[in-house]
């Protein structure tokens, strides 16, 4: 496979050296218990695309929360998306670039839009799963967000918040005694999704295409049971119907970094449609042995294969990348 025709990959992370410095000089050194904020260089990162049959990156920075206290997140997400979109322009056809956004400040986060998006070229946006103040996405406060990112027809990279904390992931105290990246990250995306579904956010605003990391977290897998929530927990929802739920859940794309394996294949196919599969690796944090394996188990599905996953379904979103 060579670059021309290369894999696109749509979850890559770029912690920027200056970046990194400046979130140490603030006494933030890791994302989560156990993830320590990642030494990388785009050079690092073009190495590993090329040994593994990558042609082009979209890069993304989640910012943590602590380094967006104090009235500094503003300015630090100013930095970052205008070194992240240097980045994509300095390295053409390799780096898209998603922006960071100063959530849930809104008059902010609509200001960083419009300069992310008509001054430095960047086509969609990185989001958090949940807020540094605990709220999620869907709160109605966030509104104006989302209709603005409509309008703009955006890609919408949802993530998990790497600070995410949850009682029945086992944390407690000073340490959790289940890692959060292992349980809590996926849970924290799929309760947004989910409460951006039922509060009806997809549904008015159906031209963001929203990309969810880590195939959706567990939304496959619990299809059935969101379905019930209409007449279960959430009677007279009327974005809980079934048929409304798989038809919102079934617009929404799904990368499947850490994903890749059967199990979650079968789950997405019987929920999603095949274009909407798309490959990605969470590089920086996942190493290029992990990389290969998610490759290999792609290039072992037969519908859709690997040309879709790996290449033509990313490219519909980032045409940029070729």
């Amino acid at each position: 496979m060579t670059v021309r025709d290369g894999w696109i990959d749509v979850h890559h992370h770029a912690y920027h050296p200056a970046l990194v410095a400046e979130l140490r000089e603030s006494g933030v050194t890791h994302m989560a218990p156990g993830v320590p904020v990642p030494r990388w260089t785009p050079e690092g990162s073009i190495g590993v695309m090329d040994r593994c049959g990558i042609a082009g990156a979209v890069l993304s920075v989640l910012l943590p929360d602590a380094a967006l206290r104090d009235g500094e997140g503003q300015g630090l997400v100013r930095r970052t998306n205008t070194r992240t979109a240097e980045l994509a322009r300095d390295h053409p056809g390799r780096f898209a670039a998603l922006a960071s956004l100063p959530l849930p400040d809104v008059r902010a986060t609509l200001a960083e839009i419009d300069h992310a998006f008509d001054r430095l070229g960047m086509g969609g946006a990185v989001i958090p799963a949940s807020l540094p103040d605990g709220r999620l996405p869907g709160d109605p406060l966030l509104a104006p967000v989302f209709e603005e990112l409509n309008r703009r027809q955006a890609v919408v990279f949802l993530h998990p918040n790497p600070a995410v904390r949850c009682e029945c992931a086992g944390y407690a105290g000073p340490g959790p005694r289940v890692p959060p990246p292992v349980v809590d990250f996926v849970m924290d995306t799929t309760r947004c999704v989910v409460d951006l579904l039922y509060r009806g956010v997809l549904e008015r605003n159906p031209d963001i295409r929203f990309v969810l990391a880590h195939a959706g977290g567990t939304v496959p897998y619990l299809l059935e049971r969101i379905e019930l929530g209409a007449v279960w927990v959430a009677k007279g929802n009327d974005y809980a119907r079934p048929e409304s739920v798989r038809h919102h859940l079934s617009r929404l794309y799904y990368e499947v970094a850490q994903s890749a394996w059967p199990g979650v294949f079968d789950c997405l196919r019987a929920m999603t449609h095949p274009h909407h599969i798309l490959f990605g690796t969470d590089f920086p944090f996942m190493p290029e042995s992990v990389i290969e394996r998610t490759r290999d188990r792609i290039r072992g599905e037969k519908e859709p294969g690997a040309e879709e996953i790996g290449r033509a379904n990313p490219l519909a979103l980032f045409p940029g990348l070729v």
